[in-house]
């Protein structure tokens, strides 16, 4: 670097990690050589700094003098450390390199204090300290000398845990604790902070998921402005950078293109995308797909007899056939997932028969081929046990038409001599068995419902067909290898008449299936994704005559059978901004930027290369996909728990002595509790419980509220609710217990801002 080049714009990051130790009392540190290179690639891409990067560094001179040269350059000045730390005898934290002597620190370490001292040197603006190591908290903040006349200005220290705390690396993961989640709301961004991410955005950030995670709580110091300095561009911003002409631009996507230059070179139609469920998370529905995937797996794990139903609501076009690819891949490994298409199965036959149909040919894919015989055999034996006395008569008719067959065909004149008459012996006996045969599969497909017609003709002659049907549903569930699942798609596509069929049959079949008093060891478990208009709009259309006895109640028909159909529903997220821009992104082949070791962005790549997933993406993802498992865990504690059953009891009235509701609430808080931490939404889980509560006891409310959170102040306000309900929902909406619900200040009020971060869209900035 040449010491007379004016750098006083100048960002530049110097990250030190220690992966690997000498001594035998430190264990090695894998997870730091990620936390290197993806931290570098975050602050180069979207910082605009140069970095220099010192990973196992053998001693502490390199760091140091690393250190001090940069200090002299830089405007923006970041340090990071990650490795051990450890505490001399004086009490002062020192950060260990590849060859620290833990009885030698003074001579083998590089000194917290040294580098609180190079940075208080610094002619930088503004100086950031990030440490990533155990007893972080015990470091110095540089302090500033002199106060510059550019704001935001001053020194930021930035610690992994408190000065008596370790800092984790857990076994097996992508990264350090801290680091991890650095790198995660860096590169993700965090939703309302604006188009750059402010220090103390980022720490709040970082801190409210781990503390959540149970991990130690992050430390941050800072003096003069230095909190308000952007570290990073915010893809999750919604608004367009500041001004940048006071200070060092951020990278920045190129903004001179010219569209005439692709005219006449082939390159200026974009691919034509289709209307096809994506496989790749392109909406950012990954956290929802985990959740409800291992909600699913503890469930069978917890009780492996009792069924679950759960809808996914969401109009047309709102992602929910991706969303059911997403969770197949996340429950291939535990369930057996029996894809049920609605639309196409609607105009085969009874929905009976097309689950039964869908369930055979997915247990029959898990077994080799050579037991796949075995099955047909033994689910006919099983067939004619429970229908058997009309097919035994045919059989025995078939049998006896197959013996008269033979009885012509079979030579006569006694003993049976030459070469024409064993001939004709054989001839005999292959037709009768061929006309056995034949008459055999035709009697089952006719009376063993074994075809659309012989489904038909089952309905027609049996008195009880559910009865037989469900125990045959639940003895093909005992003959799977795995518990079976099934994703129901594309019922709001259907007819009325269709769409009650099924879903009454699905609530039949699982009711069987979780009968106590047939001692079945597996239950079935339906996922059917589907606009909740429409199956509303189902079951009011064939009840109704009980409508308006049902409106008189205050909730529409609609609600009360999906509610009594399904434990949860699950509405599907709104599309926020960040994910908005980066499916469209993908659509129209728009490559990230990235940034030159000049701080200025580097062009795109040409238009016509799709965006491929970098290593940091790819281990983000997994690390958020490992981290799932920790959320659902801490959001099962006895605190969580806790503030449910006290949202719980101070509204108990509302929801009355109805258990189903109950259970309800407990499940719609515990899943949204879980999917807003995941999407990283800081909404107050108080609040969360509240709107739990009128999601469970107004539903039709909610939903208006979800896609108008403003109406809100019709509830709040009498004499407006006329101007923000539509009338079959302003008796609802004058609702005492619903207001004072709204109005409480114990997790509330809730109002539009609030409501909008319960459903998963960022809230508007006032």
């Amino acid at each position: 670097m040449n010491e007379d080049e004016p750098r006083a714009t100048a960002r530049e990051a110097v990250l030190i990690g220690v992966s690997s130790y000498s001594d035998t009392e430190m264990p090695d540190l894998p997870q730091i050589r990620n936390n290197l290179q993806d931290l570098a690639q975050v602050l180069e891409e979207q910082g605009g700094f140069r970095t220099t990067v010192i990973q196992d560094p053998d001693d502490p001179i390199v760091p140091a003098t690393t250190l001090s040269d940069v200090a002299e350059t830089a405007d923006v000045l970041v340090v990071y450390y990650s490795g051990h730390g450890l505490v001399d005898d004086h009490g002062h934290l020192n950060l260990a390199t590849t060859r620290t002597n833990v009885r030698l620190l003074h001579s083998t370490a590089l000194s917290a204090e040294q580098v609180a001292h190079e940075l208080q040197g610094s002619r930088a603006r503004v100086r950031i300290l990030i440490l990533d190591c155990a007893y972080s908290g015990r470091a110095i903040l540089p302090a500033t000398k002199e106060l510059p006349t550019l704001e935001p200005h001053g020194a930021f220290l930035l610690a992994s845990s408190g000065p008596n705390e370790i800092a984790l690396a857990p076994a097996g993961e992508l990264y350090t604790a801290f680091t991890g989640e650095l790198i995660r709301s860096l590169r993700q961004g965090i939703p309302d902070a604006g188009a750059e991410l402010a220090l103390d955005d980022v720490y709040e950030a970082v801190r409210r998921r781990l503390v959540t995670l149970g991990y130690p709580a992050p430390v941050a110091r800072g003096d003069a402005s230095a909190g308000r300095a952007p570290l990073v561009r915010n893809l999750a911003g919604g608004g367009p950078p500041p001004p940048t002409s006071h200070r060092p631009a951020l990278a920045e996507y190129p903004d001179s293109f010219d569209p005439t230059e692709r005219v006449g070179s082939g390159e200026e139609d974009l691919d034509w995308s289709d209307d096809n469920p994506a496989e790749v998370d392109l909406l950012n529905r990954g956290p929802l797909a985990t959740v409800i995937g291992m909600r699913l797996v503890e469930m069978h794990a917890t009780r492996p007899s009792t069924s679950f139903l759960l809808h996914l609501d969401g109009p047309w076009g709102s992602g929910k056939s991706t969303l059911l690819n997403l969770m197949e891949a996340r429950l291939g490994g535990f369930f057996r997932v029996a894809r049920f298409d609605a639309w196409r199965q609607s105009r085969l036959a009874p929905a009976w028969w097309s689950l039964l149909t869908v369930l055979r040919a997915e247990i029959r894919s898990g077994r080799s081929w050579w037991r796949r015989p075995l099955l047909r055999v033994s689910e006919s034996v099983a067939r004619v046990r429970r229908t058997g006395a009309p097919y035994l008569v045919a059989l025995a008719l078939v049998a006896a038409v197959a013996a008269g067959v033979g009885m012509l065909i079979w030579p006569s004149g006694g003993a049976v001599t030459g070469w024409e008459q064993p001939l004709k012996a054989i001839t005999a006996l292959a037709a009768a068995l061929a006309t056995l045969t034949g008459g055999a599969l035709l009697a089952a497909r006719l009376l063993l419902w074994d075809s659309v017609r012989g489904a038909r003709l089952f309905e027609q002659t049996q008195s009880n067909p559910m009865a037989d049907i469900a125990a045959h549903f639940r003895w093909l569930l005992e003959r799977s290898d795995k518990p079976v699942v099934f994703f129901v798609d594309d019922l709001d596509r259907c007819d009325q008449t269709y769409v009650v069929d099924l879903l009454d049959t699905v609530q039949t079949l699982v009711r069987a299936s979780s009968d106590p008093r047939e001692r079945a060891r597996r239950a079935a478990y339906f996922v059917v994704a589907a606009d909740g208009a429409w199956l509303r709009r189902g079951y009011e259309a064939r009840h109704e005559q009980f409508t308006k006895c049902a409106d008189e109640l205050g909730t529409p028909l609609g609600y009360l059978f999906l509610d009594k159909l399904f434990q949860l529903t699950v509405p599907m997220p709104a599309l926020t901004g960040a994910a908005q821009s980066a499916f469209l992104d993908n659509m129209l082949r728009i490559a990230a930027p990235t940034t030159s070791r000049s701080g200025v962005a580097d062009p795109a790549p040409a238009p016509q290369t799709r965006r491929r997933i970098s290593g940091l993406e790819a281990r983000l993802r997994a690390f958020e996909e490992g981290q799932a498992a920790s959320v659902v865990t801490a959001l099962s504690t006895a605190a969580e728990r806790g503030r449910a059953e006290h949202t719980l009891r101070k509204f108990a009235s509302v929801l009355g002595d109805n258990p189903r509701s109950v259970k309800k609430f407990v499940n719609t808080f515990s899943l949204l509790r879980s999917i807003r931490f995941l999407e990283d939404s800081d909404v107050d889980p108080d609040a969360l419980a509240l709107w739990s509560l009128v999601v469970v006891r107004w539903p039709d409310v909610a939903h208006h509220l979800s896609a108008h959170p403003d109406a809100v102040a019709g509830i709040l306000e009498p004499l407006w609710c006329a101007d923000h309900f539509p009338e079959r929902l302003r008796i609802a909406a004058a609702s005492e217990d619903l207001r004072a619900i709204i109005r409480t200040t114990d997790g509330g009020p809730l109002t539009a801002n609030v409501i909008r971060k319960c459903c998963g869209a960022p809230h508007l900035r006032p």
